[in-house]
């Protein structure tokens, strides 16, 4: 199969485009002038790096074949320009290689979304806008859209800005951590369980347009997984419960697992499993 990666040079996409690469397949990943590709080098002479412009022209799909497009570039909104980079990455970009798969008789598109209320932030209402452009293509052009809306996702190799990465990096170095007290639920997943969902979801080659829960179904409180991590790295420094205050309108956020569950075999890493293993990688480090 032929693959066409939107973000492959990110923590998730990379991960995706190696397990596409260990199961024989051609990959090519979009990349920015800016973008750092440090995460796939050692791939580098398997993956064909191309051009935001050469895919938005349609002069790839001329001169390639692609069977399905996997869309994992974002925005998480954290810049200083209100908005303008969030409705570039999670719409406008891929909105238009939507548009120009379609065209050229592509009909396979998955992208990753998120499990957070439509409407809690720009970055979740920008996933769901995007989504519902890939039920219109689906509806009138016949494109199988998956929406892939994932819970809170970790590993060892995250980004240490991230808050997971940073609350363990901060503990293990004996430094305190501020947070918040923490009463909301999320269901937390490890990143290596999110690349077998897309796997499981690809497989099963399904026709029309899904939204697909990935998750474990189960959802801490971030206030145990606080206690937790505190307790496994063993540290001495303080973790400052309600240092500042929960914004209001944060939701509690655990999947429906049912869907991937009738795919095949779903067995995600369990919470406590996962992140006492990332807490040993990172102290090894």
């Amino acid at each position: 199969m032929n693959y066409l990666i939107l973000g492959g040079n990110g923590f998730l996409g990379s991960k995706i485009v190696r397990m596409l690469l260990s199961k024989g397949n051609a990959v090519i990943c979009t990349k920015r002038e800016n973008s750092d590709l440090n995460r796939l080098n050692d791939l580098n002479d398997r993956i064909n790096w191309v051009g935001t412009d050469i895919v938005e022209s349609g002069i790839l799909f001329e001169q390639n074949s692609i069977d399905c497009v996997i869309n994992v570039a974002c925005n998480y909104g954290r810049q200083s320009v209100l908005y303008g980079d969030v409705l570039e990455a999670n719409i406008e970009f891929p909105l238009k290689v939507l548009n120009k798969i379609t065209e050229y008789g592509i009909r396979r598109f998955m992208t990753i979304g998120t499990g957070l209320p439509d409407e809690f932030n720009m970055y979740s209402f920008s996933k769901k806008m995007f989504s519902e452009f890939g039920r219109f293509y689906h509806n009138k052009h016949g494109v199988s859209f998956y929406n892939l809306k994932l819970e809170m996702f970790y590993g060892p190799d995250e980004p240490r800005d991230r808050f997971i990465p940073s609350v363990i990096d901060s503990l293990l170095k004996g430094k305190d951590v501020d947070t918040s007290v923490g009463t909301q639920k999320r269901d937390i997943i490890f990143v290596e369980d999110i690349v077998k969902a897309v796997f499981l979801v690809l497989d099963s080659d399904l026709k029309g347009y899904y939204e697909i829960p990935v998750g474990t179904g189960e959802a801490p409180t971030i206030s145990e997984l606080l206690d937790y991590i505190k307790e496994m790295t063993g540290s001495s420094a303080n973790i400052n419960k309600g240092a500042y205050p929960m914004r209001a309108d944060e939701p509690d956020c655990v999947a429906d697992t049912s869907f991937l569950k009738s795919l095949g075999d779903w067995n995600p890493t369990p919470w406590k499993k996962g992140i006492a293993d990332m807490i040993e990688k990172m102290r090894e480090e």
